[in-house]
């Protein structure tokens, strides 16, 4: 393994763990399932947010969002800290060529990243793949690695763009979480769609890495953001909004054989695992752990006891051992009246305490709060205890009051320069 691996990073918008591979078999996901019964599979990943912008910065950056500063949507002004790196600027610096295809949503302004090449954005996934296939042709025989990010702006609502039709070839499943509606089964063949044109796309640069000799030195890393918008998955904390997809293939380095690993990760330790397994050693330099040893079967070990993460709308934080989690809300919070979930009913909601505490081996669908029950009180405090010291390990901001938005702060500097304008200086906060 003298030479460096190319590094192809595909990511699927609100996937969460929904392929056939993932023991959902009315999903149409040939190439994906390919990939994982011919790479390693994740089964017990998780996301540091259930929204994109902030989970997939922590994917790519190897940190928190509090500690690479976006809590949200970048487009809602949120802005990665000037001093955090990215992958494309890790790998830029090693060497790699580093190249962009479709959709990110780290930045508002690519210049911030390290892309010697960003394609035009197709609007669908097919075009993206065809720009991606082109490439991995043309390249065959340079010696310069490369890193290439994709993203596919499918399985993001609506699910049923550009005249895809619903997918009903192997049925529908409902997920435990909804109910069985006629609402929720027009959703969720909209979603069988979509995920089946990303599939068609990943299989579709499967092959050019294939045909261009360049498959055995790459290493592909597919993974997800969050989960499918649903009720009760994407923006929440339970597991639907929170478990994600991931699968590694190299086959030059050992990461093969339709493996599985079992082991509590998060996708904060996505970035350390790829850089590790491409040589480059940046230990303590990042928040997450590298995972390259089990990957490699040098050391199956767990690296964590818990993952956590947070959703800054909601004012939560939560963490998750294998077998209980602890969702902490630090402002008022609500959840659906009745579940499974009604999609017709999903305004439908009622306040909710402060603290929820799920015993996710009896209760895998969340659906009892167990917090303040006498039975689970030392429970409750060991997982309160690892959530603090987490907050506390990446300074996290509501441990010093109520987060101001990018927004609040824009209006406050609008309100304060027309303060300026009127004379009254003194008053302004």
């Amino acid at each position: 393994m003298s030479a460096r691996p190319n590094i192809v990073q595909i990511t699927t918008h609100d996937s969460g763990r929904h392929f056939g591979c993932y023991g959902h078999p009315t999903l149409h996901t040939p190439a994906i399932n390919r990939l994982a019964a011919e790479g390693v599979r994740f089964t017990n990943a998780f996301c540091t947010a259930p929204i994109c912008s902030a989970s997939r910065c922590s994917q790519l950056t190897g940190l928190y969002p509090q500690s690479h500063g976006l809590l949200d949507l970048t487009g809602y002004g949120w802005r990665m800290k000037d001093d955090v790196l990215h992958a494309s600027q890790w790998f830029k610096r090693a060497g790699y060529r580093t190249l962009l295809f479709g959709v990110q949503h780290e930045t508002g302004d690519l210049g911030r990243l390290a892309f010697d090449c960003a394609q035009p954005r197709p609007p669908h996934a097919e075009g993206v793949a065809e720009n991606v296939a082109a490439f991995l042709r043309n390249e065959a025989g340079r010696q310069q690695p490369f890193y290439a990010q994709i993203g596919f702006s499918e399985t993001h609502t609506p699910f049923l763009r550009d005249g895809l039709a619903p997918d009903t070839e192997k049925g529908v499943e409902i997920p435990p979480y909804l109910a069985d509606t006629d609402s929720s089964r027009e959703a969720m063949a909209g979603y069988q769609r979509a995920v089946r044109a990303a599939d068609a796309a990943v299989g579709a640069i499967l092959d050019a890495l294939r045909e261009s000799g360049l498959e055995s030195n790459t290493l592909v890393v597919f993974a997800t953001d969050h989960g499918i918008e649903m009720p009760r998955a994407k923006w929440h904390l339970y597991d639907p909004g929170i478990a994600i997809g991931m699968i590694m293939r190299w086959p030059a380095g050992g990461v093969v054989g339709g493996r599985s690993c079992d082991l509590l990760t998060s996708n904060v330790d996505t970035l350390p695992t790829v850089l590790d397994l491409a040589g480059m050693k940046v230990s303590g330099q990042l928040e997450g752990r590298t995972l390259a040893a089990a990957l490699r079967e040098e050391g199956p070990a767990p690296v964590r006891e818990a993952v956590f993460g947070m959703y800054h709308k909601m004012q939560t934080r939560y963490v998750r051992t294998d077998r209980y989690k602890l969702i902490r809300h630090f402002d008022n919070a609500n959840d659906y009246f009745a579940v499974p979930v009604r999609i017709e009913d999903q305004m439908n909601k009622r306040v909710i305490p402060r603290l929820e505490l799920f015993d996710l081996e009896a209760d895998p669908n969340e659906f009892v709060n167990l917090a303040e029950e006498p039975d689970h009180g030392e429970t409750q405090r060991r997982l309160d205890a690892m959530l603090w010291d987490w907050m506390e390990s990446v300074a996290d901001p509501l441990l010093s009051g109520p987060v101001r938005t990018p927004s609040y702060e824009a209006s406050i500097a609008d309100y304060a320069q027309w303060k300026c304008g009127t004379g009254h200086v003194e008053s302004a906060p």
